[in-house]
């Protein structure tokens, strides 16, 4: 007994040895589909993670929800919520004044976060930390966007930073103990805005005379957002002026998308590389059918048959799946931060090595390989010796054809295709899944024009805006707005000015026009008993005419634009015109030159139309051709233009460096948004068309494979024909109509149901993107179709002519 396991044992090994060829095909395979299988999948899961993270980082908060200016009252009853998993209050307590920054261009504020909105809800959307919590009076936690606006390069936990503050609108100088820094990514969004942590001591030091905080909270239960936001709405009776707001824009939705894409994907590799596995195998063992069947003869069981593939599968799965796996972890940690790196989650990139990826990679080609392996080992075993010696893979079944034409060549090929009928579905599906999903991947990828969302985005070329700290702006934007208008090349400038102006106050006049803006801005809002006449601070804003003519006749309200433009009469920001009913004039004192002025108040412009916030009084807009008439020092806050193309170049770098010099303005360029995002469709493109080009390779190998072994099996068949009269040229014109068949019906399915599988995918981007715009891959799909015509008629050919060295008398054999 001992003696014949050893004895099978060798026989199995010579004969994998033997199978040079055959272990080659079959370990590749594996091989392949392994690698795709946990490439795929770790790609999938990063970006699933990427995004989740990303989402978290860049809202600064793992929070579901935040309310505004809650009372202790309803603090106390989030206290006792037990639908809540966490809360926490914040709220901003002043500034730092811009004389302690190198970077001018950046407002720091000086924030407070009390220790469980710190620890429960915003640690996690940081990295990097270092330090403690500040508790003391003088303590401040740091991001390092602040300390690098504060010229502060290696910071040191107790480093003692001197600061000049504004807290209550009074100027005072400080010297802070730093306890900690981080790095967080909020202010990526807002590149000239980052904020100082105080502690709790400094906060209590100096309350907000008007009560105002932020209040976040986190549901234990993640699902349906907006109905728990609207249940705790009603348990806490917010008033109109309070408002509950989602902290994160990414729905269930959307993230469901995500999933069910890299779902679809990784089924589609499955499938394919399962296929790829299956055909290999099955050919390969059925062609040693005939050494099976001499091994039967000379007494061999069929059980030990078994053992004999089972055996030789199994070692080249170990060969073939350790392989793929070591290519699938290294190539994850390519192709992940690759793939990332000129995306939006470049700062989120975590390369998923989690074991059940490769698991599950290996359990399914082990699987896929024993499937394939039993099935042909259990002919072998079942096939008899005489039988399994003359054994063709492919027998002829004689079927009466009763046709004038039946020896046509091209009837002849059609018959010799669906011989084996579960042959020529498995290349056929194959074939069709690698090319639809190359199809469906370009055009889904296609449909994300980054350029279009960019083009929709920016209505000029270039645009130049002040930075958040408008008060600030002196002087500074109307030298730009100078060199602009004097510079070649440049058209279609749109300029917005502004000068900050105090309004005559009257709390019964305006009481209308505070409670709408409070209930507007809710997160900006004022309260009526600390407005004064001191403090009742707006904004006189100089227009373009045109701009507001268009702004008039698209909401269909009669506009005196002559009036207008020479100064006669000016509009106020508001969403309910009534407030303004009984005001028919604004008096108000320009700031800078400290005269008195009045204009009439003839219509409203939206809030949502610029959405500028005052601090109380109300945004007046003037035409901006006649500003001078109520100030000689209204100051440029933003403006945008066209260039020519052939000056753009120069003229955006001239712009760049005298951008530099200005303390409060940045620019940015539609060519460097397009720019950017080319980057990252090309990014993309590369990523899911190699992807695809590699489940397209497979389908094309499963043809290739079976193909060839095909014709090596047929060669008596065809060498006989030759021998009764069938000339060379005949043989290859029904091979090539074989070939032109197999592709011919991968087209057709290709042209109907692959579309189809198209248009799916570009439902999947389009919840994801809805900027996501259709177009039919005709291109794409036209070139891909014929790159198959050309190698499914070429491969037999050239199979054939390799093997048509023999004489035919050999081949007969």
């Amino acid at each position: 007994m001992k003696e014949q396991r050893k004895a099978i044992r060798n026989l199995w090994m010579k004969s994998f040895i033997s199978n040079k060829r055959r272990n080659f095909f079959v370990v590749l395979a594996i091989l392949l589909t392994t690698l795709l299988i946990t490439s795929v999948i770790s790609l999938g899961s990063s970006l699933i993670t990427a995004n989740e993270r990303q989402t978290i980082q860049y809202a600064g908060t793992i929070a579901d929800a935040n309310i505004n200016d809650l009372t202790e009252q309803q603090y106390a009853m989030i206290k006792a919520n037990d639908q809540l998993s966490a809360y926490g209050q914040q709220r901003t307590v002043g500034r730092i004044d811009e004389t302690s920054l190198v970077k001018k261009k950046q407002t720091l504020l000086l924030h407070w976060y009390d220790e469980s909105e710190w620890n429960g809800l915003r640690k996690e959307a940081i990295t990097d930390f270092t330090g403690a919590f500040p508790k003391k009076e003088d303590e401040i936690l740091v991001p390092l966007s602040a300390l690098n606006a504060l010229g502060i390069k290696k910071p040191k936990i107790g480093m003692t930073i001197p600061l000049i503050i504004e807290v209550d609108d009074e100027e005072q100088k400080q010297d802070f103990i730093l306890s900690g820094y981080f790095k967080e990514f909020v202010t990526q969004k807002v590149p000239d805005f980052s904020y100082v942590l105080v502690s709790e001591a400094f906060s209590t030091k100096y309350p907000d005379p008007e009560k105002r905080n932020t209040v976040s909270v986190k549901y234990k239960q993640g699902d349906d957002l907006l109905e728990q936001n609207k249940h705790l709405a009603e348990q806490l009776k917010l008033s109109e002026y309070q408002e509950i707001k989602t902290t994160f824009m990414e729905t269930t939705q959307n993230q469901t998308t995500v999933y069910l894409g890299v779902g679809l994907f990784a089924l589609i590799i499955l499938v394919s590389g399962g296929l790829l596995i299956y055909n290999v195998l099955y050919i390969s063992i059925a062609n040693d059918i005939r050494f099976f069947g001499l091994l039967k003869a000379i007494g061999t069981t069929g059980k030990q048959l078994r053992r004999i593939v089972i055996n030789q599968a199994l070692l080249l799965s170990v060969i073939g799946i350790s392989a793929g796996l070591l290519l699938g972890w290294l190539l994850s940690f390519w192709l992940v931060p690759f793939a990332l790196k000129s995306t939006n989650f470049a700062d989120s990139v975590v390369v998923s090595t989690a074991p059940w990826i490769y698991i599950s990679a290996a359990v399914f080609a082990l699987i896929t390989t024993l499937i394939s392996s039993v099935k042909p080992a259990g002919v072998a075993a079942k096939v008899p010796p005489v039988l399994a010696i003359q054994f063709v893979e492919t027998p002829i079944k004689l079927k009466k054809v009763r046709s004038k034409s039946g020896g046509k060549l091209y009837q002849m090929a059609w018959r010799n295709i669906f011989r084996d009928k579960k042959r020529a579905v498995t290349v056929i599906l194959s074939m069709f899944l690698g090319i639809t999903l190359f199809i469906g991947v370009n055009s889904a990828i296609d449909s994300m024009d980054f350029e279009r969302i960019v083009l929709n985005d920016f209505t000029y070329d270039v645009d130049i805006s002040a930075t958040m700290d408008f008060e600030a702006v002196t002087g500074d934007g109307n030298e730009i707005l100078a060199a602009l208008e004097n510079m070649e090349g440049i058209s279609d400038l749109h300029a917005y000015l502004d000068e900050t102006i105090l309004v005559d106050y009257d709390a019964e006049k305006f009481s209308g026009y505070i409670d709408s803006y409070n209930k507007y801005f809710k997160y900006g809002r004022h309260d009526p008993k600390e407005l004064n006449q001191k403090n009742f601070k707006g904004k006189l804003v100089g227009i373009d005419t045109k701009e507001v003519v268009k702004l008039m006749t698209d909401s269909g309200t009669d506009f005196d634009e002559s009036g207008f433009s020479k100064g006669a009469f000016g509009l106020v920001q508001s969403s309910n015109p009534e407030d303004f009913s009984e005001i028919p004039t604004l008096d108000f004192t320009v700031l800078s030159t400290g005269e008195k002025q009045s204009v009439p108040v003839e219509g409203v412009i939206a809030n949502d139309y610029l959405g500028i916030q005052a601090k109380g009084a109300p945004v007046i807009y003037v035409a901006k051709e006649a500003i001078n008439q109520f100030t000689p020092y209204a100051d440029m806050f933003s403006v945008a233009f066209n260039i020519e193309d052939e000056k753009e170049a120069a003229i955006i770098s001239q712009l760049k460096a005298m951008i530099d010099e200005q303390p409060y303005f940045r620019i940015m360029s539609k060519s460097e948004m397009l720019e950017k995002a080319r980057e990252e469709i090309m990014t993309f493109r590369l990523l899911g068309n190699t992807l695809a080009v590699v489940l397209a390779l497979i389908g094309l190998l499963n043809f290739v494979n079976i193909i060839t072994t095909s014709l090596i099996a047929r060669k008596q068949e065809l060498a006989i024909l030759e021998s009764i009269g069938m000339t060379r040229k005949q043989t290859n014109q029904v091979l090539a109509f074989e070939g032109f068949y197999y592709a011919a019906i991968t087209g057709g399915l290709v042209l109907t149901i692959g579309s189809l599988v198209t248009i799916g995918l570009f439902q999947i981007v389009k919840n994801t993107a809805p900027m996501a715009v259709f177009s039919f891959p005709f291109l794409t799909m036209g070139l891909s179709l014929l790159l198959v015509s050309g190698l499914c008629i070429a491969t037999p050919l050239v199979v054939m002519k390799l093997s048509g060295h023999q004489a035919l008398a050999d081949r007969i054999k």
